[in-house]
């Protein structure tokens, strides 16, 4: 998914999160791969995942050393990541079997949804946490439990990519019907993130890393 505010949002939506049989090689070859549906491109990721690297390491005061990329679908930020750090430690977690068998071994990939990290073998915490791409694919009872569990894995910065019912988006957008901002951000709080802007977050506990006037919302 990306931003498109020259275009109303999509008015086809999903009552219902889909099965994790759905993101199968067609759903990746059509949204990843093919160059008329695709979200990103090639440019465009690295571009997103080197400001992402870069702020993350900002907040810090470091550089980065462990990345969990949570519905990280094919592990596409792993060689985007490495590229600009090779040492760093990536792990990601992902519903689709396709994803993980077929990138699983090389990309360090385990099959798993975002209410199962506390029973995968993962770090206690990563210095950053990405969910990109994923979070609005999730009903909202799941969303909630989710971004605890997220949280709690949170040890610098997480990257949250969520669009609200006030955005219009690209991309496969068939997802359940988005919450108004301020559902987000009540939500986002309740489960101990603090608003840096940008998708970007730090555990509420942590705010004090950052000058006021750095925080955003919530």
């Amino acid at each position: 998914m990306s931003p498109r505010r020259s275009e109303p949002a999509a008015a086809k939506r999903l009552a219902a999160e889909r099965p994790a049989s759905h993101f199968d090689q067609a759903y990746f070859d059509k949204w990843y791969r093919h160059p008329r549906h695709r979200v990103k491109t090639p440019a465009e990721l690295a571009r997103q995942v080197a400001f992402v690297v870069r702020l993350a390491e900002w907040v810090l005061g470091r550089p980065l050393r462990t990345v969990l990329d949570v519905g990280c679908g094919e592990g596409q930020w792993c060689p985007a990541i490495r590229r600009l750090r090779p040492a760093v430690r990536y792990h990601g977690v992902d519903p689709s079997a396709y994803a993980v068998a077929r990138h699983g071994a090389r990309r360090g990939l385990q099959q798993g949804g975002i209410e199962e990290l506390d029973r995968l073998a993962l770090d206690p915490q990563y210095d950053l946490v990405v969910c990109c791409g994923m979070l609005n694919y999730l009903a909202p009872d799941t969303l909630r439990r989710g971004l605890r569990q997220v949280a709690q894995r949170t040890g610098g910065m997480a990257y949250l990519e969520l669009f609200t019912a006030d955005d219009a988006v690209t991309g496969d957008t068939r997802w359940p019907a988005p919450q108004a901002p301020a559902w987000y951000r009540r939500t986002l709080r309740q489960a101990g993130f603090h608003g840096i802007g940008m998708h970007s977050y730090v555990p509420s506990v942590q705010r004090s890393r950052l000058a006021a006037l750095e925080w955003g919302t919530p």
